[in-house]
């Protein structure tokens, strides 16, 4: 049985994704909010505005603090936002 490494500090411990960050992206005739540093599509949009407002929101009110979103809440090739 091996021994399990100890927590050298907090820094190290936590999640390696720290601090997402959401912009928009034109995909074609979509707009889409992607999460940075996983580069996953959260929605998707017809218009810029729509994706702006949303993209805003997220930033402004993290829903997970310091750590990205969900895979679950993530949005599909799907269209379910509007």
């Amino acid at each position: 049985m091996e021994r399990t490494r100890l927590m050298r500090n907090f820094r190290t411990s936590k999640s390696k994704y720290k601090n997402p960050k959401y912009f928009v992206n034109k995909n074609g005739n979509r707009w889409e909010v992607v999460e940075f540093p996983t580069n996953d599509v959260v929605c998707s949009f017809n218009s810029k505005e729509k994706a702006e407002l949303l993209s805003e929101q997220i930033t402004k009110n993290k829903p997970f603090g310091d750590r990205t979103l969900p895979k679950f809440i993530k949005g599909s090739s799907i269209d379910i936002c509007e």
